[in-house]
């Protein structure tokens, strides 16, 4: 108990300093103006630019279920994960999408969970690359291949325990607890079934596609809405801060650690700073609004219950 009501006000320490370093020097009224002029049919424009990320989630998901779970059932799970984690702490988003796609489809929750591990892996390892791209480009060496290293490592951790399975799966002796042990190796046996053979190839190549994608829409907030003159290097190095940002545990979303970062590159590249802060809210709202409405209508109308959120509850009903 203690040990939590550290770890909520640390997270909440944390924000109180990210907040008073994105609104120290800032010119209020600027950043209003600047909010004001933004047009209507650019912001439509963005917000389009998104639409074909969310199928594309739904096609690798469905790829990587061999197809247990539908392309548009993948979309609407990618939109309630989206959702919850923008509203809740410590990726819950993840446990509602994995008892979604059991209740709509013949999965069982670790089954869900192991293809949920495996698309969020699939990710890391674009966005590590990207952000050792990013490093690259912008004179820093190779500043990004410790987060590639611990990629390779988690990989190659991840074969090994596959390559060693049984038909029923590895042993995970090292596990006490019966319940959970039998859990984690279903998890296990889902991940393996995934990457047999060939299957994982055409996941890559739409998670490639995804962060192609995702990289434009992000692009087109700077270039097209707000009008900054950022080279596209630049905007691959704010590109990987936001979503390392979000991608941290912790404040549902990463509210402030995400903003702090874009703020904190852009006024290195000598961007003003309440240039550089109208560009990080305006990046959250559209990350934010659309898909936290969307995700949370589908979770509505889903007929999960929250308690459904609870890990512990979850994984009991499973054993």
């Amino acid at each position: 108990m203690q040990k939590k009501i550290f770890i909520i006000l640390l997270q909440i320490a944390i924000l109180v300093g990210c907040i008073a370093y994105l609104i120290a020097g800032v010119d209020l009224n600027e950043l209003l103006r600047t909010f004001s002029n933004y047009s209507p049919l650019h912001m439509a424009g963005v917000f389009a630019i998104t639409i074909p990320i969310y199928f594309c989630m739904g096609i690798r998901l469905s790829m990587l279920s061999s197809k247990e779970i539908s392309p548009l059932i993948g979309v609407w799970g990618s939109l309630l994960a989206i959702g919850v984690n923008n509203i809740l702490p410590a990726r819950l988003g993840e446990v509602a999408k994995a008892a979604y796609f059991k209740q709509k489809s013949t999965l069982r929750f670790p089954e869900a969970m192991g293809i949920i591990f495996l698309e969020r892996f699939l990710d890391i390892n674009i966005l590590a690359l990207a952000t050792l791209g990013a490093a690259v480009l912008l004179g820093f060496g190779l500043m990004g291949l410790p987060l590639l290293g611990f990629v390779l490592a988690c990989w190659a951790i991840l074969l090994l325990i596959i390559r060693r399975m049984t038909t029923e799966g590895p042993g995970l002796s090292f596990i006490p607890w019966a319940g959970l042990r039998h859990f984690v190796r279903r998890i296990l046996v889902s991940i393996e079934q995934s990457l047999r053979g060939k299957a994982i190839l055409m996941p890559i190549a739409i998670s490639i596609l995804i962060w192609i994608l995702n990289f434009a829409y992000f692009a087109s907030i700077p270039l097209w809405l707000v009008d900054l003159n950022l080279s596209w290097a630049q905007i691959l190095g704010i590109f990987a801060a936001v979503y390392i940002g979000i991608s941290i545990p912790g404040m549902p979303g990463g509210i402030g650690m995400a903003e702090g970062a874009v703020v904190a590159v852009l006024t290195w590249y000598g961007v003003p700073k309440t240039q550089a802060l109208a560009l990080a809210l305006t990046i959250r709202a559209f990350n934010f609004i659309p898909p936290t409405l969307m995700g949370l209508t589908v979770f509505a109308t889903s007929g999960i219950d929250s308690s459904t959120l609870r890990w512990q509850k979850t994984e009991s009903d499973e054993k």
